[in-house]
């Protein structure tokens, strides 16, 4: 075929809705316009096997504009009598057919997930952009809010992608390498490089994450009253700022063999190597003295976990730089790459 472009006066300037699609794309993402709670645009609310969604909001799919209309409309979910749970996708779907964007259910498969939407790229078919989650449970006889997991892209007044949750990462339409979405909690994630995964590019604040702590030659247990509380701070997508305490309980410990290693919120990256690894610091506190004890705290290249050198330059274990007991705690603060 020869070369074209429109709109053109050797067609009296039409272009047909394939055209139109291919123009669409280019004016921004599919996704839901304004914020998430005004209200929310899917939701349950125990009145039956339904959900609602919200009047008078606003979306995008592949250059098509949906409106939900002046007021709040049902979309029935099938009933589930299977014995497994189903999981179900409320989804903004463009047919290619009728060129109308419109609400469909997804229907999942009883103790199989979620199903996939479906978003061809041609010039036929349809293209889904999911708006939610629905948990059906074996004979439920309604939708409560608690069934609907709110995951649409949204599209905020800069053109900025934003997603309510982490979860919802997984649903945001062709995602392309370096491509950035905004949390509801202020956090940002960017696509990686081989268009493979989310990583975090910027934090607001701490999260919370709870490390597990363990002995290499097993058996340890903090008892009751034991602690395990950490948070990290991802810097830049590249580095993670992690500080914690583990400290044993008051009964029913055990404090394993081995060495002592605690777990990392991200895998470390491989760059690092024995000449360049991440050292920080942490303190051991041996209650029955009082006495506190300091040294480092090692991360390794591509580890899970790290590990912790006493100022004598033994690793830290049962045994060292004591043997621990009910109430003694470790401390530590490490900042290193990420893989």
């Amino acid at each position: 075929m020869a070369e074209s472009s429109w709109p053109s006066p050797s067609n009296s300037r039409v272009v047909d809705d394939t055209q139109y699609e291919k123009i669409g794309i280019q004016l921004g993402p599919s996704g839901v316009y304004g914020d998430f709670t005004s209200p929310q645009l899917v939701f349950g609310d125990s009145s039956g096997m339904q959900v609602k969604i919200a009047a008078d909001r606003y979306a995008m799919v592949r250059g098509h504009v949906w409106w939900s209309g002046s007021s709040i409309f049902t979309k029935s979910i099938a009933a589930n009598a299977s014995g497994s749970t189903r999981i179900d996708l409320v989804v903004l779907q463009l047919s290619r057919t009728t060129w109308d964007v419109t609400t469909v259910i997804v229907q999942g498969t009883p103790g199989g997930g979620a199903p996939t939407a479906t978003q061809n790229l041609g010039t036929t078919g349809v293209y889904q952009v999911v708006l939610a989650q629905v948990s059906v449970a074996s004979g439920a006889g309604s939708i409560t809010a608690g069934n609907v997991t709110y995951m649409a892209t949204h599209i905020g007044a800069g053109g900025q992608l934003r997603a309510p949750s982490v979860a919802a990462l997984a649903y945001v339409p062709q995602p392309h390498p370096g491509m950035g979405v905004v949390l509801d909690t202020g956090d940002e994630y960017g696509r990686n490089a081989a268009n493979s995964a989310w990583v975090i590019v910027r934090q607001v604040g701490p999260t919370s994450y709870t490390p597990t702590f363990t002995a290499n030659g097993g058996g340890l247990v903090l008892g009751t009253g034991g602690i395990a509380e950490a948070e990290y701070t991802v810097i830049n997508g590249k580095m993670c700022h992690y500080r914690g305490t583990v400290k044993f309980g008051t009964s029913g410990i055990n404090i394993g063999s081995g060495q002592y290693l605690i777990s990392l919120p991200f895998a470390s990256s491989a760059t690092l190597s024995t000449l360049y690894s991440a050292v920080g610091s942490f303190v051991a506190r041996d209650s029955s003295g009082p006495t506190l004890l300091s040294g480092v705290t090692f991360v390794a290249a591509s580890q899970t976990i790290a590990s912790f050198i006493n100022g004598t330059g033994g690793l830290v274990s049962n045994s060292s730089p004591f043997t621990w007991a009910i109430n003694d705690a470790l401390s530590w603060d490490v900042t290193y790459a990420i893989a």
